[in-house]
């Protein structure tokens, strides 16, 4: 339960310290003032700008999509180990490699969904700020442009030419002759989530599930924002509280529930209620909305070296452990979240991404994401039939290594020829500016210095 009540402490704090003045982003203004809790300075400084960028992010994206193809890599493998074939798969194992393979893909996708709420409620606020309201009309064209033309395509390659050319492990035979309309139906308005957990395996397509999650979230959030803009905290904890509250009550109850139809669809309702992952979002948001407001307890929180080496040794043990609680996916999302913060706007955190190739590869991370378990598909179906089906290694080796070189090929041409006129057409409907491209735009950072006792301290930028 303590972990529930981090976000009201740093609220709570923050009123108990000295009272400054709000800082918007927006508009240039320096404030200082002494924090009684951890004995430092703060400066800090917004620059006015039209557009917003947290560098780093990009790398994040990059780094994020690379390792559910890892994860899928070694899913595909099991699956084709039912066709004829064996394969040896990290699955099947209950190791550290095991252990390792499984949270690069669960991780990753958590990861997605922090930095989503963190940097939709990031311009939302400022979108706010600068008008009054939020245009959910303008909001949900983007949205559409950026995410949905992508995303059908892959649908359309999974469900009509994977089953047909490249399955693997039979599973797209089975879907061609179980229900295929209804999953296609649900994929095709979105819902692709509610194809989990059924006999059917997508191929090619079995990554859609979080897009549609996301799409979700985008539905509702910027009637949140707009509605409880004056409660934003008030009702991102609500959210959170009550997601979770959802979930251990009905698990409790399907578990002591008899064997049935109820037991089935109480289970069935766990399930797909514990993928919608809005308290992970909503982590997210809470600390856009600190890190806007720049208030100054918590950034002292986010930028504190026990807090830096925490996130960073607890980044990592996200990644090798298989703890499963009530509440672990709040404290995975308050981790992403420290390291996000920390990666894009503290220029003294140890890991800085903001080098061109990692913003050129940030922004063809959607493409990698989408379009890798095609690429895996037709891989497997071609390599098996070559003389290397029968060595392990030189499988592995080469399954791997065209994977992610053709994955991220086939990504780049996708965003240079058939996302950009779509990105292009969607910069007539933004009202705040956002860009991954970095140097036209002003970048969000918190210097941080250390002072004369060693202490890090935000400084004016």
């Amino acid at each position: 339960m303590f972990l529930l009540q981090i976000p009201s402490l740093f609220h709570f704090y923050f009123r108990l310290g000295t009272k400054i003045q709000k800082i918007n982003y927006l508009h240039n203004y320096v404030d200082a003032t002494d924090c009684p809790f951890f004995r430092t300075t703060f400066i800090m400084k917004a620059e006015k700008s039209d557009s917003i960028f947290f560098g780093g992010l990009n790398g994040l994206r990059f780094f994020a999509a690379t390792a559910v193809i890892f994860h899928h890599i070694e899913q595909y493998k099991l699956w084709a180990s039912n066709d004829g074939h064996f394969y040896t798969s990290a699955f099947t194992g209950c190791g550290l490699l095991s252990t390792f393979i499984q949270a690069l893909g669960h991780k990753a996708v958590s990861f997605f969904f922090v930095l989503s709420g963190f940097l939709i409620t990031y311009l939302l606020l400022a979108e706010t700020a600068k008008t009054g309201t939020v245009n959910l009309r303008k909001f949900y064209v983007r949205r559409i442009l950026r995410i949905w033309p992508v995303y059908y395509l892959v649908i359309g390659i999974a469900f009509f030419v994977i089953p047909h050319f490249f399955d693997v492990g039979g599973n797209g035979a089975h879907l061609l002759q179980n229900k295929f309309w209804l999953w296609f139906g649900l994929s095709l308005i979105m819902l692709p989530n509610l194809t989990r957990y059924n006999s059917v395996e997508i191929v090619g397509g079995s990554q859609t599930w979080s897009v549609g999650v996301e799409e979700q979230f985008y539905l509702i959030w910027p009637w949140l924002v707009r509605t409880f803009r004056k409660r934003f905290v008030r009702m991102l904890l609500i959210l959170i509280v009550g997601k979770l509250f959802i979930s251990v009550t009905m698990a409790a109850v399907t578990d002591h529930l008899p064997a049935g139809t109820l037991h089935t669809v109480c289970n069935k309702f766990v399930l797909y209620w514990n993928l919608f992952k809005i308290e992970q979002m909503a982590v997210g948001a809470l600390g856009a909305f600190y890190l806007y407001h720049k208030k100054p307890v918590v950034l002292q929180f986010f930028y504190h070296p026990i807090t830096t080496v925490a996130t960073l040794v607890l980044f990592v043990s996200l990644f090798v452990t298989d703890l499963e609680y009530a509440g672990s996916t709040l404290f995975e999302g308050l981790i992403f979240l420290l390291f996000i913060v920390n990666v894009s706007t503290n220029n003294k955190f140890p890991i800085q991404l903001r080098q061109s190739v990692f913003t050129t590869l940030g922004n063809i991370s959607y493409g990698i994401y989408m379009y890798h378990t095609i690429i895996i598909a037709i891989l497997i179906n071609l390599l098996q039939k070559t003389m290397i089906d029968d060595m392990p290694l030189a499988f592995d080796i080469a399954l791997y290594t065209l994977s992610v070189t053709l994955t991220i090929l086939i990504s780049y041409l996708s965003y240079k020829y058939f996302e950009t006129p779509f990105l292009k057409f969607k910069e007539k409907f933004m009202v705040v500016k956002s860009s991954g491209t970095g140097p036209k735009t002003a970048e969000v950072i918190i210097p941080v210095e250390e002072d004369a006792v060693g202490e890090k301290k935000v400084v004016g930028m």
